[in-house]
């Protein structure tokens, strides 16, 4: 899917008058539940993939695919061994995408959803979506979770931000060294 993306973020980076593309969406049911179809195809036929690693709308569309499996197959084991979301964006309720309606998760109602380890990172001055890395850090199981925030704003964070990414990497490390010690 095709888009024209005129945030500021994204402007200091890359032209706006370029074409870009997203994974769904986000104003679209029918998108968002089209997207979830095809990445579970791809990985059921690309597959076994240990990890996943989504970025902003990415994360949300890994984080509402990982929560729907689980509750499709709550006696089988996640097609994932960890995660990790870069800023990642809102997750949407399963259950409520196939009825066709758009419906934000909201961890203080459902608790936690993802139980595998995770590794979230974002950017404590996020200016497109804050708050929305936290709502999806607080849905992974506080015991496999790392969180690390760095002073960027919705970005992986790079070569200026050394120390972010320091803790970024160990966060990583940290993260897959939980997935291979449970499996």
């Amino acid at each position: 899917m095709s888009s024209n993306i005129t945030s500021t973020e994204i402007r200091s980076y890359y032209p706006s008058t370029d074409t870009y593309y997203q994974y769904y969406d986000q104003d679209s049911a029918s998108s968002m539940s089209l997207a979830v179809s095809q990445l579970s195809n791809y990985i059921e036929s690309e597959g076994p993939f240990d990890g996943v690693i989504g970025y902003s709308q990415g994360a949300s569309l890994a984080a509402t695919f990982l929560i729907g499996y689980s509750q499709q197959n709550p006696s089988s084991p996640l097609p994932f061994k960890c995660a990790v979301f870069f800023s990642g964006g809102k997750p949407l309720d399963p259950v409520m995408l196939s009825k066709g309606k758009l419906e934000l998760i909201d961890p203080t109602k459902t608790g936690t959803l993802l139980k595998l380890p995770t590794a979230n990172i974002w950017g404590r001055n996020d200016t497109l979506w804050p708050g929305s890395s936290q709502v999806l850090s607080d849905l992974c199981d506080d015991s496999m979770r790392t969180v690390v925030l760095h002073d960027e704003g919705h970005d992986i964070p790079g070569a200026r931000a050394k120390e972010a990414v320091q803790g970024a990497v160990r966060a990583i490390r940290r993260t897959v060294d939980k997935a291979l010690t449970a499996h």
